[in-house]
Formats: C-alpha cells, structure tokens, sequence
C-alpha cells in the first residue's frame, strides 16, 4: 500500500513533468568592457534545421529584446555559409549587434526513488496478523527527467566581438513552446540584471 508521503512525491514528480520544470541560467560570461547595449538593429537567430521552432524562437526573442529582429523575416536570404556574403547583408541592413541561440544538449536522467518497509516476526499467527495491517511498505519507484541545455550569445556585429555568453538549463520543460518562453525569458532576465539591455 502506498502511503501519503510517497503518493505525494507520484504526483509532485507527474505534475512538474506535466506542467514543465524549471528553467535557469547555469553559466554566463560577459565581456568586463560592455556597458548597456547600444546596438540599433540587433539580428536575433535561432540556429536549427526546423523552420518553424526558428521561426518561433526568433520571433519571442525579437519581443523580449529591445531593437532586435528575426533573422528569419529581417535577412530571409542571409548567407549561413559565406561569411563575406553575410557580412556584406547585415551591413546593408544596418545591424550591429546579434542574439543567436541554439540547442547543446539534452540530457534524459532517470532517478530510483526506494521504497521502505519494516518487518517484524511473530511466533504465533494472530500475533502477526494484528501487526501487519500496521506495518508500513513504501514501493521504491522511477522518475524520468529531462534536461534541454541552450546556449545564447551576444555579439557586436560592427567589433565581430562576442560581448555576453550564457547557458540555461531547463528541467522537464514540458513541450517545445514552454521550452523558447522559459528559455527566452530567463535569457532577458539575466541581461536586464546585468543592466545589459533596458
């Protein structure tokens, strides 16, 4: 039989897999010279295979960062290969800064949580039989979590200097989009906290 306690950790486990867990910022660098952002235009990118989640992640990076755009409707056409070609388009379009972002790992962890039990003999039958209503068994069981780390960096374009680095790391995010809104918005967080941007 299950007990309280461990029915409750079943459903406080279920609910954050649910409902997607929490996003931080695990690690940033920043360049010690950079003052607040000064950029006009600021190209942001999502590096991925997968139009549509670049499109999205674009787009939410683009409302969370003052004077920034997705690259995917700002430069439709930008070089991913060439980089005097892609110099050359950020140019005529004025950016120079840029927030790109990317997956680095995912990371799949299962977790044994043991049970407990306690058993006491008895030499007669009605003596045991009274006690084991009462004796408590908790069944040991296995959590899966997952981990999705993304890496995101700020660089000046007009310099070709990286000015801020930082990784998040997201436990349990729950589906693609929770993931890019918890992402994104730890991301802006750290940055107005290092009075990076506005």
């Amino acid at each position: 039989m299950v007990n309280r306690r461990t029915l409750a950790l079943i459903l406080a486990a279920s609910t954050a897999c649910a409902s997607g867990g929490s996003t931080t910022i695990t690690t940033s660098w920043r360049d010690p010279d950079a003052g607040t952002f000064a950029f006009h235009r600021i190209l942001a990118a999502y590096v991925t295979n997968d139009p549509a989640m670049r499109r999205t992640v674009e787009d939410r990076l683009a409302r969370n960062i003052p004077n920034s755009f997705p690259a995917y409707s700002a430069v439709p056409e930008l070089s991913l290969t060439d980089q005097q070609r892609a110099r050359s388009q950020l140019r005529d379009r004025l950016f120079d800064g840029a927030i790109l972002m990317r997956v680095v790992d995912v990371e799949n962890q299962q977790t044994y949580i043991p049970g407990s039990s306690w058993y006491a003999t008895y030499p007669n039958f009605y003596g045991y039989w009274g006690s084991s209503w009462g004796m408590v068994r908790d069944p040991g069981y296995v959590v899966n979590n997952k981990f999705v780390t993304v890496e995101t960096a700020v660089y000046s374009i007009s310099d070709d200097k990286l000015i801020w680095a930082g990784r998040t790391r997201s436990e349990n995010p729950g589906s693609a989009t929770k993931l890019v809104d918890k992402t994104v918005d730890a991301v802006a967080k750290e940055l107005r906290a290092q009075k990076l941007i506005q």
